[in-house]
């Protein structure tokens, strides 16, 4: 797919990557073509896959989240499908893969203090052994792929 990318569609990526709310005006203005151009690329881009959706990024501290740990699941015999289902309603996981190995998922999870860690782990007892790691710092936070 990257061989069917244009520059401008390279562009258009990487100008709404930095702020998806900029307007068809300005992302024009910064391409050099018109804003009908621009507003028909983004909508081949969507059609296409390329462009899946627009979104926010929120800060969990704002919220009140000063603490988030990377959780490896490793589940037990028999309780991998049951194990997914939990992951996929505990709130708290803003973030799961599903990964080859011996754990069964790795996990980004979001805590206000580290007194809410254990009891968040011993919903996933019956299901899962696990190994935690508390993030210090993200020198790479989840950015686009290379354009």
């Amino acid at each position: 797919m990257e061989d069917t990318l244009d520059d401008l569609d390279r562009d258009i990526l990487a100008a709404l990557a930095r702020d998806a709310r900029v307007s068809w005006k300005d992302l024009a203005e910064e391409a050099g073509v018109s804003a009908p151009t621009i507003r028909d690329r983004v909508q081949r881009l969507q059609d296409r896959g390329i462009i899946q959706r627009f979104a926010i990024e929120v800060s969990p501290k704002a919220l009140g989240y000063s603490l988030e740990a990377v959780v490896r699941f490793r589940p037990l015999p028999g309780k991998r499908h049951l194990l997914q289902a939990q992951i996929e309603t505990t709130e708290r996981i803003v973030q799961c893969d599903k990964v080859t190995g011996e754990d069964g998922f790795v996990a980004r999870v979001l805590l206000r203090d580290i007194a809410e860690l254990d009891p968040l782990l011993e919903t996933f007892g019956r299901l899962a052994s696990t190994h935690t790691s508390i993030i210090k710092s993200s020198p790479v936070r989840m950015r686009p792929p290379p354009f």
